[in-house]
């Protein structure tokens, strides 16, 4: 027997350094949209992004979430050579669909922009989604892969990678134009997403070619591999489908609210663009943690079910839940009494703190629905997952159009629903762990002590950020003291609790892998 010993801290540390990296040029990319697009222009944008969500949840999620998957549980039980079927059954689902897609994209394109979308000028993009779609799943696949495999540095290289190109690119082609159609800003814009996924696709295909799966990529996929591929990546794409279809029809349903509410077409979908390009990724900052810390111990999960380990499974559930609170809700606790100064310096646009505290916490309640679903996935419950996260989505779309229509509730009508179908979104996914798994709940340390660390966060920087902007010259040295002190006061409450975040995440995962065990 052959024991491989890693850490969730070494795995999670590699792919949260990519995931800062990722998160600090994500949000440059954000400020350079802002300055180059407009409110109005990221309006426009993210109506025809929708469209592309579903594009890519159709043909990918269900895909990717099998590939990694299956070369997890392949890896554990020491079956190597049945990696390369996997990855084979991969591109041929994704093929099959972005086909169709493509043919359904070209032949009905207009009618799309028109009657769904509500805007002719998104059609003008339509060409460089379609080639963004194939290009994305080259590099996804790959990607689902390595982190099946628990090789993360490669994903980190590449997204990395991708993101520097991309602000480079998308910058070089707003920046030449200087018209005022939103339409080929949109088009601009995913021109250059075409060009960074021509560097990510590149770069994975040759590692993958270097590395010593290359050889196994021609045997094939026998029936119960392709059993197992569509059992898991069937239900996922046709949640993931219907989640984006329901979510991409409140992005198109959102204006037309607002417009009932009072705002003119133009007000209502620079509205769209403040809270989608700006007012959320500044929010959304500490999900490069988050996220990768549930990358991390989603193969782990997936291996302990695979050799049976219920009470290591046990662990790793409570341990998710634990840490993401332990992350993102200090982490959001700092952003809310910043978001208004962060939004006015890097967007130039004013956001209210009950604006800030809404999206903050939907923010929150949206990580912990992500790890829960993220822990159904892995453990083979995806078609609750489905469930919920479909059932989310059709009450957050029913909440939005009435109560965005509302005067007075106008684009917090929006705010609410997202907070209000995420937390219930999460509390049912909870539940459905407790059953399935038998995980303990531990309210106390598991959720009251990232709600104590972040009241005092939220103190800290409400109340000293104001002060040090009264004494010190400028913003920018009352910004870096505030966070300093908000991170010593994060590490001094959690050492006084008896945490130690990071010897937390340093539990060792020994994963024997039993050879000629099928799956």
């Amino acid at each position: 027997m052959r024991i491989r010993k890693k850490t969730i801290l070494y795995a999670a540390g590699v792919l949260a350094c990519g995931d800062l990296a990722l998160q600090a040029l994500g949000f440059l990319y954000r400020v350079l949209l802002s300055r180059y697009a407009g409110a109005e222009g990221l309006g426009v944008y993210r109506l025809v992004h929708s469209a592309y969500l579903v594009l890519n949840a159709g043909c990918l999620s269900g895909v990717t979430m099998a590939c990694s998957r299956l070369s997890a549980a392949c890896e554990a039980r020491g079956e190597q050579q049945r990696i390369g079927g996997v990855v084979r059954l991969a591109f041929s689902v994704f093929f099959t669909l972005c086909v169709a897609c493509t043919a359904a994209v070209l032949l009905f394109g207009e009618s799309i922009a028109r009657g769904l979308l509500g805007d002719m000028r998104c059609a003008r993009a339509f060409p460089f989604v379609l080639l963004c779609l194939a290009l994305t799943g080259v590099e996804n696949i790959f990607k689902s892969l390595f982190i099946g495999l628990e090789k993360m540095h490669y994903t980190a290289c590449s997204e990395v990678g991708e993101q520097l190109i991309r602000i480079l690119s998308v910058g070089l082609l707003l920046r030449q134009y200087h018209g005022t159609d939103y339409g080929v800003v949109a088009m601009r814009i995913f021109a250059g997403m075409v060009i960074s996924e021509v560097f990510s696709a590149l770069l994975l295909t040759r590692l993958f070619g270097r590395s010593q799966m290359r050889g196994a990529l021609g045997a094939p996929a026998d029936r119960s591999l392709r059993r197992q591929f569509l059992q898991i990546a069937l239900p996922l794409s046709v949640s993931a489908l219907a989640s984006n279809a329901i979510s991409s029809a409140g992005s198109v349903l959102l204006p037309q609210r607002l417009m009932v509410a009072g705002l003119t077409y133009e007000q209502a979908l620079s509205a769209l663009g403040v809270v989608s390009g700006m007012a959320t990724p500044l929010l959304l900052l500490p999900i490069a943690l988050v996220s990768a810390v549930c990358t991390a111990l989603l193969p782990a999960v997936t291996a302990a079910q695979a050799m049976g380990d219920q009470r290591r499974v046990q662990a790793l559930t409570g341990r998710a839940i634990a840490t993401v609170g332990l992350i993102a809700i200090p982490a959001t606790a700092v952003l809310i009494p910043l978001a208004p100064y962060l939004s006015e310096l890097c967007f130039g646009q004013p956001l209210t703190p009950g604006y800030v505290t809404l999206l903050g916490a939907a923010a929150v309640a949206s990580y912990y629905q992500m790890a829960a679903g993220s822990l159904l996935n892995a453990l083979g419950l995806q078609r609750w997952s489905v469930a919920t996260a479909v059932a989310a989505e059709l009450a957050q779309l029913v909440l939005l159009y009435r109560w965005c229509a509302r005067p007075t509730m106008g684009i917090y009508g929006y705010l609410l629903a997202m907070l209000l179908t995420g937390a219930a979104a999460f509390a049912v996914d909870l539940q459905i762990l407790r059953r399935r798994t038998g995980v303990a709940l531990r309210p106390l340390r598991r959720f009251g002590v990232p709600l104590l660390s972040g009241a005092a966060l939220f103190g800290w920087t409400r109340v000293f950020f104001r002060l040090f902007r009264q004494i010190l010259p400028g913003g920018h040295a009352a910004l870096c003291c505030t966070v300093a002190g908000a991170g010593l006061l994060y590490v001094l409450v959690l050492r006084l609790l008896g945490i130690r975040l990071l010897r937390y995440l340093s539990h060792r995962i020994e994963r024997p892998a039993i050879p000629h065990l099928c799956l």
